[in-house]
């Protein structure tokens, strides 16, 4: 049993576990708490007018904003494959790059597929010749998976 002073801590970290997609049975595991606990502190979070506790609220929303920030790119490369080469600022193209890196990035931590590792050589022509439309079209199959 934790002492009194770690539960705060304890149930701190439980909740961010459970935010990212870990069971209860493996938080049970990992931090050495009863499932009775995990339950209890699960749901006092839960208010009398809703039908789910912060626990799964947060969860949903950190869901959401992967999948908002993979349409937020989708919108973003769709616009910058619609314009004229050369048409595109640097400021636009840095934007893109971090927001790809971002959608890869999340979708590292969440565990899923889609790490994007270029060729050196590759990485080398893109920062030498710029995001041309076929190179654009290229980054969004590998970062979404989809035609584009």
């Amino acid at each position: 049993m934790a002492e009194k002073g770690v539960r705060t801590q304890l149930e701190t970290v439980a909740r961010q576990m459970y935010i990212d997609g870990h069971s209860l049975t493996a938080i049970e595991t990992a931090l050495e708490v009863s499932r009775q606990t995990l339950s209890a502190w699960k749901a006092s979070t839960r208010r009398p007018n809703k039908d789910t506790d912060e626990w799964d609220q947060a969860r949903a929303r950190k869901a959401v904003f992967g999948l908002r920030l993979e349409a937020l790119l989708d919108r973003e490369l769709t616009f910058a494959e619609g314009r004229q080469p050369g048409a595109i600022g640097g400021a636009s193209l840095d934007n893109l790059t971090k927001l790809g890196s971002l959608v890869v990035r999340f979708r590292e931590v969440e565990g899923r597929k889609g790490k994007i590792d270029l060729p050196a050589e590759e990485k080398a022509s893109v920062k030498k010749e710029g995001l041309t439309d076929q190179k654009a079209a290229e980054i969004r199959q590998k970062i979404l998976g989809v035609e584009g």
